[in-house]
């Protein structure tokens, strides 16, 4: 009896053991790329100054780059089609223009209309500036917002990211406009 009671023991061991051990074998990830992958960084906030030498608002410039183009499959990221990017009723009110270029350098001007967008739809309901211009390949592309007033930088601040039907649109979080600057 206690020859078969010790040979139970040790099975039982070597079982546990082995279910144990097996918790720890790397398995192949088939999750998907999300959005976070992108690269959004803020490369300006400079406070702008009037001809007499005054504080006259602000201006903030972010570049948007796909590192890893693809098709949204095994690690790779599809073209952006547009950023959307909310602002609080202060930063709303003092919007002067939004641009964006493919080069830094020749900047083109969206409308300043802030509302919801439908391709986000199932993302948010919050109205947002859209800049309707994404990434091609691994180009950076650039995105300028002036003020008539100054502002925190957020490092938190919400945006969302369209792109493709594979990943649709995805909540990013990016270093942007924080509250405003007395």
């Amino acid at each position: 009896m206690k020859n078969l009671f010790t040979k139970s023991l040790l099975v039982a061991t070597a079982a546990a053991t082995t279910i144990t051990l097996s918790s720890f074998i790397a398995k192949k990830s088939t999750a998907k790329t999300t959005a976070d992958s992108y690269e959004i960084s803020l490369v300006n906030s400079a406070q702008r100054v009037s001809a007499e030498g005054n504080p006259s608002g602000s201006v903030w410039e972010w570049t948007l780059r796909n590192p890893n183009p693809g098709n949204g499959e095994n690690g790779t990221l599809q073209n952006v089609s547009h950023w959307s990017i909310p602002l609080s009723p202060d930063a709303e009110a003092a919007l002067v223009s939004a641009e964006y270029s493919f080069d830094g350098i020749t900047w083109i001007s969206i409308p300043l209309n802030i509302d919801r967008d439908p391709s986000i739809r199932t993302c948010t309901t919050t109205d947002v500036l859209k800049f309707d211009v994404g990434t091609t390949g691994t180009n950076t592309n650039y995105y300028r917002l002036t003020f008539n007033q100054e502002f925190a930088v957020n490092p938190y601040a919400k945006s969302w990211i369209k792109a493709g039907a594979r990943l649709g649109c995805n909540l990013y979080f990016y270093t942007g406009i924080g509250t405003k600057l007395d």
